[in-house]
């Protein structure tokens, strides 16, 4: 018998390949077989998922510095755990637009009275359009700006790398964005009405974890985690202004070649004069 994955030759008492490590299966699939299998991946209170959760909460130190040290099998590999993360993002916001779409509506009212024009208030819910059909890909290209920030905030400490610093935000972004998607989630469904004071701490939620897990990587005092953080809210708030800047630009172009900015001017000239 052959090794359906490497193709290397078996002995008969093989239950897993000596070569690619790969599991020897004898029987046929059934129901009871691939129960067993996902139970044994993901149901298992001890299975990698779950000891990456657990140990992200606990001690975070642990988990990355064993990835960056080349210990793959222990823990989640992070690219996973990202994509475990977007997957639950994208599936509370499935459940949001599908089951809940009063209360995306309602939130946008109140945002679209601070507009002035249709023009604005149309241009504003395309951005929000925008924004939620490609959050993934906004959540990927943060990872490269915050390990930015970080490397900068952290110039003076030569433990990490550029590299290494996206390593640590991709576990650090990736925990408690499916942390707080899974709030949303259950507040979503318990008690609605919640969801924009969790809104508003998702953002606080983010920044103390964060701190947390530099604090633990770096062994850090109270003291010194809160004036890199500060720093960092510092530099990052320079960042936000100057891309801020640079994607206001880049829309007043393309307002300007499409038409709408002339359309947005004089409905604004309309405005005042009534």
């Amino acid at each position: 018998m052959n090794c359906k994955n490497c193709t290397i030759q078996l002995k008969n008492k093989d239950k897993f390949c000596p070569n690619c490590g790969a599991k020897v299966i004898h029987n046929r699939l059934t129901i009871k077989s691939l129960w067993s299998e996902f139970s044994q991946r993901f149901l298992n209170y001890d299975n990698t998922f779950f000891k990456t959760v657990r140990h992200l909460f606990t001690k975070p130190e642990v988990v990355i510095d064993s990835y960056i040290n080349g210990t793959r099998k222990k823990y989640l590999n992070v690219f996973n755990y990202f994509a475990i993360a977007i997957t639950i993002t994208g599936f509370f916001t499935f459940i949001f637009f599908k089951f809940f779409p009063e209360i995306y509506a309602g939130a946008m009212d109140v945002l679209n009275a601070s507009q002035q024009s249709e023009t604005q208030r149309k241009m504003f819910s395309n951005i929000m359009s925008t924004i939620f059909d490609y959050q993934s890909l906004m959540y990927f290209t943060m990872i490269p700006l915050l390990a930015l920030i970080s490397k900068i905030v952290f110039y003076n400490y030569k433990k990490y790398n550029y590299t290494e610093h996206a390593v640590i935000y991709l576990y650090a972004y990736s925990h408690t964005l499916a942390f707080i998607n899974v709030l949303y989630l259950a507040v979503i469904l318990i008690y609605h009405p919640f969801l924009n004071y969790l809104s508003i701490l998702s953002i606080p939620i983010s920044i103390l974890y964060v701190a947390y897990v530099l604090k633990r990587l770096y062994n850090l005092s109270f003291k010194k985690i809160l004036l890199k953080t500060l720093f960092f809210i510092v530099v990052g708030l320079g960042f936000y202004i100057v891309i801020s800047l640079i994607i206001g630009f880049i829309m007043i172009i393309s307002m300007f070649l499409n038409g709408t900015l002339m359309e947005m001017i004089q409905e604004q000239r309309a405005l005042k004069g009534q």
